[in-house]
């Protein structure tokens, strides 16, 4: 191993589990370096994505993370935790109650610290106009920006969580529009869904997410399955990117999206009150695998996030502007 050069450590390294590769750190200050710098742990969490699924009607009993890449000889596995607050980030929110108010985390992956971050708040404070207020890590403290954004009022929709992208947190609007808020620069516009995007969003068969660095809206409303990612940020630009028209039992009538990283669309399908499955889609080989079964007691309410494991520390305090938040990361 001395004689090789980093570049093929960190390859080898990479490729390793993660609790294996944090082992190796005791091995050599060398290997504490390679391990410990922030695009060595970003290229190896990235390796394997998971989904986090949350009750919640009882979040405390139904938290288990699913990998979407299972070992072929176990096939799908599910790990019960037995209290969320163990390897999950979370915050717990408190703050004044609002018309028109929404919340956003805005990290970068590779940053300069890892232990950078802004949320930010926004709320309709006056009819059809919204203010943001701004948590920093780096001083601890918050303030009211003096960006103020004009537009018709409406409620965020409640099940499709804020998307960090380009700088910016983008939040979906009942009204079938995105409130987008750069966090830097401080600027904030509204952004058009897709002409034929079909509307109203709706939980059961929609979903507002992120491909790599970019916002995505998925739909699984028809005979067909739509992914369309906003390719340019600065103009506004969808771009039709997924078309499937390989839909297996399309008449059912809850289809929710919960992953999709351009290779893998993950979908939720269930009658209603009925025990719930889940089917993976491979893009590249155009086939489908049923991979697991959610029980129908846990199919009320629900959230499926996808999210990886980090070996990284966000350390916090808590007492930030109108809410207070306890942040933990999966370790492994």
């Amino acid at each position: 191993m001395e004689n090789l050069c980093d570049a093929l450590i960190d390859e080898i390294l990479s490729r390793l589990p993660l609790k294996s590769a944090v082992m190796c750190k005791s091995i050599s200050k060398r290997f504490n370096t390679l391990i410990s710098a922030p695009q060595f742990v970003n290229k190896l969490t990235l390796r394997k994505s998971s989904i986090l699924h949350c009750s919640y009607d009882s979040p405390t009993k139904y938290n288990f993370n699913v990998a979407l890449y299972p070992d072929e000889e176990t096939g799908f596995s599910v790990k019960q935790l037995p209290h969320p607050m163990n390897r999950i980030l979370a915050y717990f929110i408190e703050h004044q109650q609002f018309p028109g108010e929404a919340l956003g985390l805005a990290v970068e992956p590779i940053a300069s610290s890892l232990q950078q971050y802004k949320v930010v708040y926004t709320y309709e404070y006056r009819k059809d106009v919204y203010r943001f207020r701004i948590f920093s890590s780096d001083t601890m403290s918050s303030k009211t920006s003096m960006t103020e954004l004009s537009c018709i009022g409406s409620k965020f929709y409640d099940s499709a969580l804020p998307v960090y992208s380009h700088g910016s947190l983008h939040w979906l609007r009942n009204c079938g529009d995105i409130v987008a808020f750069d966090v830097e620069k401080e600027v904030a516009r509204i952004i058009k869904l897709p002409t034929d995007f079909p509307l109203p969003f709706t939980y059961a068969k929609s979903r507002f997410g992120e491909l790599k660095g970019l916002v995505t809206l998925i739909s699984t409303s028809g005979e067909e399955i739509l992914v369309w990612i906003l390719n340019d940020n600065k103009k506004d630009e969808w771009v039709d990117k997924t078309r499937i028209t390989n839909v297996i039992d399309w008449e059912w009538p809850i289809r929710i999206p919960i992953f999709y990283d351009g290779e893998i669309l993950v979908l939720h399908q269930r009658q209603r009150g009925d025990e719930g499955e889940l089917r993976m889609y491979d893009i590249v080989a155009d086939k489908w695998r049923k991979f697991g079964v959610v029980e129908g007691k846990m199919d009320n309410v629900q959230a499926f996030v996808p999210f990886v494991p980090s070996i990284a520390e966000i350390k916090t305090t808590t007492d930030h502007f109108y809410f207070q938040s306890s942040a933990f990361l999966d370790v492994g």
